[in-house]
Order: structure tokens, then sequence, then C-alpha cells
């Protein structure tokens, strides 16, 4: 079976990817310093609800009929671990250079190598920082490959999962939607079971996917996009509203699934296409080079004396964000904070070229589960 891809949500893929590099750059800037940059984060529930579409769309009709568990988490692992690999391992002499040779640091690299990171078992974001999203995406592809041999294309599991999810985010989480290494399984998971749920929506009622006229679907799509700006520039992760922000993304996947107005036209461009098809290698090597300007800048401030960092009251995590800064521009800080994004997807090409790709395609060729019946593999 053809894998089927949606290129208007490849395309706000690699948009969010670029919103949650942003966010993490944490430069003293007008982007900085917008509300919907601020947010950013909050995108990172984008990738759990698409997942759980895109999956559900390409996989769960070939589990429910015989297609194995196993191969299908190895082609997840192709598609995912090589540049996990990779990312981590260049993080390990930074951390090293940071605090040492720690036990810390041995745990980071034993629970990241084995994807348990994102699981609730850490007490901190180590190494590659955003990769804990990775391990809790890792664990809700396992417990797919779990459900959907035995119960199919049932609807109800997952609206256990997405309500079981909801609510440790809303009454145990103490960030609710800013959670990471602590209660960031649930928060994937809920994500996730929104969007298997699309697609049964999607299969079941299949006039949802029927043009209502060029303008109708145009209007449809503005709307949906203003909406998600003004609920993100207005929103706080720390409250039980933010609970609802996957709610909102499961809508735009499903509307811009359907492909039919100017909007889901425009973002199938493709520069948006390239954008998309790099999203994963974007979201995972930008803190690589947020570490790296951030080093850079640390030295520059050794040599002359300047200040490159600016710090600004405590989060209510309890951290104190460092902002790059240089000399107090905003402006400035703008240029810095393209450059950095540019910068992003220059190494994102080299990645994705390198290290993505030829992972997936190695994955896809090894067939290691593969099973034989008349001399023919099934």
């Amino acid at each position: 079976m053809q894998a089927r891809r949606f290129e208007a949500l490849d395309s706000w893929r690699g948009l969010c990817a670029c919103m949650v590099a942003l966010f993490h750059f944490n430069v003293f800037s007008h982007i900085q310093s917008a509300r919907i940059v601020q947010n950013a984060y909050l995108f990172v529930d984008f990738f759990f609800v698409l997942s759980g579409f895109v999956i559900a769309a390409n996989y769960q009709a070939r589990l429910a009929q015989g297609f194995g568990p196993g191969r299908f988490l190895f082609l997840r692992l192709g598609r995912i671990y090589p540049l996990h690999l990779v990312t981590m391992a260049l993080f390990i002499p930074i951390d090293i250079a940071k605090d040492g040779v720690s036990l810390q640091l041995l745990r980071a690299v034993v629970t990241n190598t084995l994807l348990l990171h994102g699981t609730g078992i850490n007490s901190g974001l180590w190494l590659n920082f955003p990769s804990w999203s990775i391990s809790a995406e890792f664990v809700a592809h396992i417990v797919f490959a779990l459900v959907t041999p035995w119960l199919g294309p049932r609807m109800l599991p997952w609206i256990v999962i997405a309500i079981v999810g909801s609510a440790i985010l809303i009454f145990i989480s103490p960030l609710r939607m800013d959670s990471t290494y602590d209660y960031g399984l649930a928060r994937c998971l809920y994500g996730f079971a929104l969007g298997v749920l699309c697609f049964g929506v999607r299969a079941r009622f299949l006039w949802l996917d029927k043009p209502l006229g060029r303008y109708a679907d145009t209007l449809a799509e503005g709307a949906a996009v203003v909406l998600l700006c003004l609920c993100l520039a207005m929103l706080d992760g720390h409250s039980a509203a933010a609970v609802a922000t996957p709610v909102l993304f499961a809508s735009l996947v499903l509307l811009f699934a359907r492909e039919k107005g100017f909007f889901s036209r425009a973002l199938k461009v493709r520069p948006l296409l390239l954008v998309g098809a790099l999203s994963y290698s974007i979201y995972m090597v930008h803190a690589f080079v947020r570490a790296v300007a951030r080093a850079i800048a640390m030295v520059l401030e050794k040599t002359t004396g300047l200040s490159f960092f600016m710090e600004l009251p405590p989060l209510a995590n309890g951290e104190v964000p460092r902002l790059l800064s240089i000399g107090g521009s905003l402006w400035l800080g703008n240029v810095l904070q393209i450059l950095m994004l540019l910068a992003t997807i220059c190494l994102a090409v080299l990645t994705f070229r390198y290290i993505e790709e030829p992972g997936r395609l190695w994955s896809r060729g090894a067939r290691p589960f593969a099973r034989h019946r008349e001399g023919k593999a099934i």
C-alpha cells in the first residue's frame, strides 16, 4: 500500500518546527517577544496530533490485517533513531564542558539511548532537550502497535486515552501543556489519540472530504488560521484552558487534510514542501544551533568584555530565562534569530540527506521482521 501524503499538513509541520525553533532560540528580539512565539512550544502538540492522524491513515488497516507490529516499530525506529543518536552524541561533549562527567550525564546517555527520557523517569531535560517528545511519541507508536491489531479501527480506546491524558494534564501536571520530561508522555498520548480519532472521523464521515466551494473552503481555512493565531497569542500554557489546544490542532488537521481551499494550495508550494520534508531534522538540530550560538556569545563575552546575554524574571517553572542579546537591540536580535533559523534549516538539509533519509530507507529495505510463507515475503 502506498503511503498517503497530506502535503498541506507536511508544510504545516515544517512551519510548526520553525516556530518551536524560534521559541527555543531565546533571543532578545521583537520576534521572541511576540506572544505567539512565547507560546510556540504548544506547536509540539501539533506534531503529536498529526503523527496520530498520519500513522492511522497509513498503518491502521494494515496492522489490523496482519502487518507485523515488530515491522511497524522497526520502520518507526528507522525514521527517528539515527538522527536522534547523532544529535544526542553532539551534546555529550557540550554537557561535559559545562558540568564534567557525572552520574547525571551517564543516566542521560542511557535513558536517551533507550528512548526512555520522555517517559517521566528523569528529573530534567538533558542532552538534546527537545528530543523528549521523540521518546514519548515512540511510546505512543508502541501503544498503537499493541492496540490496533487487537481492536482494529474502534475509536473507544483512543477516546479513553485522550480523556485520561487530558485529565492528567489538568489535575496532576503542575505545568499542564508545558509538561516535558515529567508528564510529557500523557501530553503526547492525548494528542496522538486525538490524531487517531481524527482519522476515524474522516473515514466514517466521507462527506467531510467533499468540497464546499472554492470561496467557502478558503474562508474556512482562513478562519481556522486566524483562530489559531488568536488562541496562541492569548493562551497561558499553564492554564487548564490551554489543555484544549490539541483539540484545536485536531480541527486544523481535519480541515487541511481536505486540501480544498486557497491556503492549502499555498502550503503546497515547493519551498514550504521542502521545509515540511525537513521538519524532523529542523526540530532535532535547532537546539544544537542554539548551543553553538550561546557558546560563541560566551567566548565573545570573555574576549571583548561586552555582555551578550540578558536575564529575565523567573518563569512559572522556576527557570530564569537568559536571552542572547546584541547590545540590547531588539532589531539586531531579530537579525540574529533569523540567521539562527536559516543556519538550522541549512544544517537540517545535511542531516536529512546524510542521516535521516538513509536511516529511513535502510529500515524499509532491511525487513528484519519479514516472514516468509510459500517462498514469498509478506
